[in-house]
């Protein structure tokens, strides 16, 4: 306890290392808010769709007159006929296609593309559909009452906002403060780099003093990694109090789950820096190491370009599952915003064995550490 305190003491006295951080990733996160302000908010606009019907059809009368109903709420709807409805969706003129008529006797839908306007034209369809055998009995006893019906399906769609399966209002400039969150628990690689540098004797002088000692180096050296990870993670903690309550930013309301993420974030980032720290590479070598792989792996997760994540995901998503700065992002995407437990277990054993692996490959590397000649 009397060597982690006085660790303690030399780590924060470390204003270099402490400034990359935590000072850092709270001055790029208010550049970010101030950048971004209110363009992150999503501002929901009619959906151009085309609806193609066949005179005289009850099932197609009754679709109709559904859609009907959205127009100039939730959808802006243009009746044409298939060849031209085919070509305005070639064109992007319309987001999508309502058929009346389907081949089962159903109304269909066709999009050009997948995004969260198609899902909603989607979730229109099936609401329909899941309805439409009690809209036909209605039809068939009750005539008269077919307009009454079609106003109160109306009403329960007519006030609609973007959200996520959790419930919860999107953000999407929340992608870039994850992406910050874990820029911010990789660069503790600094702190570890100046620990693990003072755990090898043939790479600084104050090692060479400690390797003297009669302190057991792997005690040591456990010290250190606890001091690193703890330092760390109560940046971490600070850095999630900012966000909240000084950027008023909603990142969600499991803060205990956030910090657990950062916890496992800031092992791997200290651990890297410790393994990093004590090889004998030069100090330009060690910090182009140092800065370069944690904001190329911050770039893939979308720290410098929003999409980024998502192109990957689409394309190579192994290269996701095994991106430590993509699994915190992810995490905190799963906890927070998107409500999918199992894929939020995923991302956090994921992340949890990479943490484990940097730990004990830090530890091992430095404990045991024989020279020559010093």
């Amino acid at each position: 306890m009397q060597t982690m305190k006085y660790r303690f003491l030399q780590t924060l006295r470390g204003y270099g290392n402490m400034f990359w951080g935590l000072f850092y990733p709270i001055i790029l996160a208010s550049f970010f808010y101030i950048a971004f302000g209110d363009l992150g908010k999503d501002t929901w606009t009619e959906i151009p769709v085309a609806l193609v019907t066949e005179e005289g059809e009850a099932p197609s009368a009754l679709f109709a007159s559904f859609i009907d109903a959205m127009d100039g709420e939730l959808i802006t709807v243009t009746r044409m006929t298939e060849e031209e409805a085919l070509e305005a969706l070639a064109a992007e003129g319309v987001e999508g296609i309502f058929f009346a008529d389907g081949a089962d006797g159903n109304p269909t839908l066709t999009v050009g593309k997948s995004g969260i306007r198609e899902t909603v034209l989607s979730m229109l369809l099936d609401a329909y559909i899941k309805n439409a055998t009690m809209y036909r009995e209605i039809g068939m006893e009750h005539p008269e009452r077919i307009e009454e019906a079609v106003a109160v399906m109306g009403e329960d769609v007519s006030h609609i906002r973007e959200v996520t399966l959790g419930g919860k209002t999107y953000e999407t400039v929340l992608e870039y403060f994850f992406a910050c969150i874990a820029m911010m628990c990789f660069f503790g690689c600094f702190t570890g780099q100046k620990l693990g540098e003072e755990s090898a004797a043939n790479v600084s002088a104050c090692a060479a003093r400690r390797s003297i000692s009669p302190e057991y180096k792997s005690r040591a050296v456990l010290t250190d990694l606890l001091v690193g990870i703890t330092v760390q993670f109560v940046s971490a903690i600070v850095f999630l109090l900012f966000l909240q309550y000084v950027l008023r930013i909603s990142l969600g309301g499991n803060f205990f789950g956030m910090a657990f993420i950062c916890l496992l974030g800031a092992m791997v980032g200290v651990s890297l820096g410790m393994v990093v720290g004590g090889t004998k590479l030069s100090a330009g070598a060690k910090t182009t190491i140092l800065v370069g792989l944690p904001l190329f792996l911050c770039f893939l997760a979308g720290l410098m370009f929003g999409e980024m994540k998502v192109i990957i995901e689409r394309n190579v998503p192994v290269l996701n599952r095994i991106n430590p700065a993509a699994l915190i992002s992810d995490a905190l995407y799963y906890l927070n915003i998107y409500n999918d437990p199992a894929a939020l277990r995923l991302r956090l054993i994921l992340l949890f064995a990479f943490a484990a692996v940097m730990t004990l490959l830090a530890f091992l590397s430095l404990r045991r550490t024989r020279y020559e000649s010093i």
